[in-house]
């Protein structure tokens, strides 16, 4: 049942189920949606193999004016067959810049001519933020580019500056597509512009989901307008909307998959353990001016050594449970027990990228971390057990995959590799009510809205999902094809 005008609305289940309404608490709408509309997608959902991929960019090319600049994206460097280099795309083409983005969002690949109009010389260095190029054996530039600083090199120049019409269209597009999945509330960390706030905020009610956003670090100035709307430790909604705001976001290192993470311990038969965004120093002072500004953090931490650099800073500066707000870590794939440990005694909170298991888990255990390492990957039932009311989330664009919660569920309830259909980590498995947690009561913590959304309960906002099978009466192995019948934000039905 749902109020609508004080009416109630009586809604017959005919044995279907509701749920609270799923919650992605980190998803990159805007990104998302612009990199569907301005990418030209070669992942692994369309092109199994390099091959086909090299095949369809040359068609692509010699369709193409010689000079204008080609920007591909969602390339998967595990499943696809291996990273691009500076002479494979050379020999595409020398007459078009040509720059291809990964799918972990943190490693891209670009010819010569693209170097040449992005500006980099051959002994360009680290970027302020880690951004840094890739290397042949004779210390020549090999095309690999790594890290938001440096991909941004070519991604201004290559993706097209959308226009607002074309934005709109692109997140109203996306947004049917989550609310289809059963999604009602999505937050994009760290990739809102200040500056779009307010047109987000206006198009939030004309869409079928709930908006919730952090700003970048490099952002802090801009965000003081917005602190009056609340305290920290709730989503500041901005006025009539359902547009809202909460924390503050740092990338502390970059990708396991292109081995840019920051480890502890070298990546398996190397001695590279990855690089960290900031000193120590420099963390630390991210902090400072985000508690200055009156913001919780939240920040991209996926090896230990990174995580560790992180904790440092948040209890350095914020100390434990701080009264402002809950503090997140981002992904926190190779957290260590005794970094869970210390996260509860801390009393920050982290959410897991479940994909990282199904997509790339057989990758981590035999090529990337070794099995010990890789069984420990996105510790699930470590972190419920350690007292952590953990969340998970899709990152989209980073997985390349199309938004589904339920596929999350079962992701904690099976860790099954789509690529060899092994097992990884089979004691880091998690039982349904756990998982279930994972995407509706937990995640609205994690975005400041525990009084709001994440229960069925009196005094809530009428966010539900409802489901055609009831999953706790449904095979483990097809929870994630249980269909979503209903999706209602606010007591109004936007899907079904």
């Amino acid at each position: 049942m749902s109020l609508t005008k004080n009416k109630p609305t009586i809604v017959n289940l005919d044995g279907r189920t509701v749920f609270p309404g799923f919650i992605d608490p980190h998803n990159h709408v805007v990104l998302s949606s612009l990199f569907d509309q301005l990418l030209i997608n070669v992942g692994f959902a369309k092109y199994k193999t390099k091959d086909q991929v090299k095949s369809f960019i040359k068609t692509t090319v010699a369709k193409t004016p010689a000079g204008q600049w080609l920007a591909f994206g969602f390339y998967d460097n595990l499943l696809q067959g291996g990273d691009w280099s500076m002479a494979e795309i050379n020999e595409i083409s020398t007459s078009h810049p040509i720059f291809i983005l990964y799918v972990n969002g943190h490693v891209g690949a670009a010819n010569s001519l693209a170097f040449s109009k992005a500006d980099i010389p051959q002994n360009v260095g680290m970027l302020p933020g880690g951004g840094y190029f890739g290397r042949d054996n004779n210390g020549q530039l090999n095309g690999l580019i790594y890290n938001e600083p440096a991909l941004m090199k070519f991604a201004d120049l290559a993706v097209p500056k959308p226009s607002p019409e074309l934005l709109e269209k692109a997140v109203v597009q996306y947004a049917k597509q989550a609310a289809a999945s059963g999604l009602t509330t999505l937050h994009e960390p760290g990739t809102v512009k200040p500056q779009w706030v307010e047109s987000l905020a206006k198009l939030s009610n004309f869409l079928p989901i709930r908006m919730s956003a952090s700003f970048s670090s490099e952002a802090v100035e801009e965000s003081k307008k917005y602190t009056s709307l609340g305290p920290a430790n709730r989503a500041r909604i901005l006025p009539n909307s359902r547009f809202s705001l909460y924390g503050m976001k740092c990338w502390v290192d970059g990708s396991n998959q292109g081995e840019t993470a920051a480890q502890s311990k070298p990546y398996l038969n190397t001695d590279k353990k990855g690089t960290l965004g900031y000193t120590q120093i420099q963390m630390t002072e991210i902090c400072k001016k985000a508690k200055a500004a009156d913001w919780t953090m939240l920040a991209h931490c996926q090896g230990d050594a990174a995580i560790e650099e992180y904790l440092n800073a948040l209890e350095a500066v914020y100390g434990a449970n701080p009264a402002m707000g809950l503090m997140r870590l981002e992904h926190a794939t190779m957290v260590r027990q005794d970094q869970l440990e210390r996260i509860k005694k801390l009393g920050y909170e982290l959410t897991f990228m479940t994909d990282f298991v199904y997509l790339y888990g057989a990758a981590y255990r035999d090529s990337i971390f070794g099995p010990e390492r890789a069984a420990f990957m996105v510790p699930c039932a470590a972190a419920h057990k350690a007292g952590l009311h953990y969340s998970v989330h899709s990152d989209n664009p980073a997985a390349g995959m199309p938004l589904s919660p339920l596929r999350h569920v079962q992701i904690q309830l099976m860790r099954q590799c789509v690529a060899d259909g092994s097992v990884v980590g089979p004691d880091q498995r998690v039982d349904l009510d756990t998982a279930l947690r994972a995407i509706t009561i937990n995640p609205s913590r994690h975005i400041g809205m525990e009084h709001m959304l994440g229960t069925l309960e009196q005094g809530k906002e009428a966010d539900l999902t409802i489901l055609e099978k009831d999953p706790f009466t449904t095979e483990v192995s097809v929870i994630s094809a249980i269909k979503v019948s209903e999706t209602w934000v606010a007591g109004q039905k936007v899907f079904g």
